[in-house]
């Protein structure tokens, strides 16, 4: 279970940076903040979002960068609740692994229903002494919503000029007079000429893999080793590179997406260190209270 949490935490990742990839350049992912089209309710967070940031953007100064800096540490603190659960659930699977492990060989090959029941029964008792929901690991997905709204607002903001076309539009908002330099680029709705910050996403997203598919050491027990576990540790690696050449690849086109994931990456990573102190320091407690 603690290998499926994991390989369900990539999936989302994989989901989200597949489905933004294929629709990158889909003509809601070119089109100016408030065009009609998309899912209503998720057009709705992309312009409230929108908004947001351009009137972060104009109370800083007037520059995209700082108010898309400020909205994305805004968004993902709020989003820390879910991650800080999934996070430790996924030390507890962790902790119940080798439990786990024990039932399933001693029912191995046995697939009568009876069998089946006890094994079943047995399962769930290791998840109350470890206090573990199954339906944890779908906790990931409730942040879906927003990253993709996230995406889609970093990447239309620098198109929402108030029209469509140069026809003024209804509806579509004019972040025309906001400014979008950033350091050595002039449009952070373009590419980079230097291609400094794409490269910097792909080194922080690889270091940061590295960091969180590393069991911490508190987690460790040398003497327990899973069959499987070898082999499913090459398939996260697989995915979590493929991952890092996705992000590098959108990232390569637009450096406000680019400055986005930096942000955001270099959160996450305060976010697990943090997680795991307070992880560590939880398990203490319990092992002194027992």
């Amino acid at each position: 279970m603690k290998n499926t949490t994991r390989f369900m935490l990539l999936a989302f990742t994989l989901v989200i940076v597949v489905l933004l990839s294929g629709c990158s350049t889909g003509e809601m992912y070119t089109s100016p903040v408030g065009v009609e089209g998309g899912v209503g309710w998720v057009q709705w967070i992309v312009e409230e979002i929108a908004d947001f940031t351009y009137w972060v953007s104009i109370e800083t100064g007037g520059y995209y960068f700082v108010g898309l800096i400020i909205v994305t540490l805004i968004v993902r603190t709020a989003g820390w609740p879910i991650y800080s659960k999934s996070n430790a659930m996924t030390m507890k699977m962790q902790q119940a692994q080798p439990d786990l492990d024990k039932i399933k060989q001693k029912y191995a090959g046995k697939t009568d229903e009876t069998s089946q029941k006890k094994m079943q029964a047995e399962t769930l008792e290791v998840y109350k002494k470890y206090k573990i929901n199954p339906l944890g690991c779908l906790l990931p997905f409730l942040q879906m919503p927003i990253f993709i709204a996230m995406y889609q607002v970093v990447r239309r903001i620098p198109l929402s000029s108030g029209t469509v076309d140069g026809v003024v539009v209804d509806g579509v908002r004019d972040f025309s007079d906001l400014n979008f330099s950033f350091l050595w680029i002039d449009d952070l709705g373009s590419a980079d000429p230097w291609y400094i910050l794409p490269l910097l996403v792909g080194a922080l997203m690889y270091l940061y893999q590295r960091y969180s598919m590393k069991k911490p050491e508190y987690l460790q027990n040398k003497k327990y080793k899973s069959s499987q576990g070898s082999q499913s540790e090459k398939t996260m690696k697989m995915m979590s590179y493929f991952m890092v050449v996705m992000l590098v690849s959108i990232a390569w086109t637009n450096s406000g997406i680019a400055l986005y994931w930096i942000i955001g990456n270099a959160y996450q990573f305060l976010q697990t260190y943090l997680n795991r102190k307070s992880n560590y320091k939880k398990m203490s407690q319990e092992k002194s209270i027992v």
